[in-house]
């Protein structure tokens, strides 16, 4: 199993992004992008996604599952 985001429910805020600091691995990352309704857009690399579920919690939107 690997933690997958919900784009349609994550607000995409890396100074209030719990997963994006925590994340043990290194998998979540954000960037910004101008194509994003947000402007910016957080991603799970899923090579470096070792399913641990530390994510799943932290997440304040409830963007992040385990699949």
């Amino acid at each position: 199993m690997k933690a997958t985001i919900d784009k349609r429910k994550c607000a995409s805020d890396n100074r209030i992004c719990k997963p994006l600091k925590e994340c043990p691995t290194g998998a979540i990352s954000w960037t910004e992008d101008e194509d994003e309704p947000l402007g910016s857009r957080t991603e799970i690399d899923p090579e470096k996604c070792t399913g641990c579920g530390i994510c799943v919690p932290l997440c304040c939107g409830n963007c992040i599952e385990l699949r």
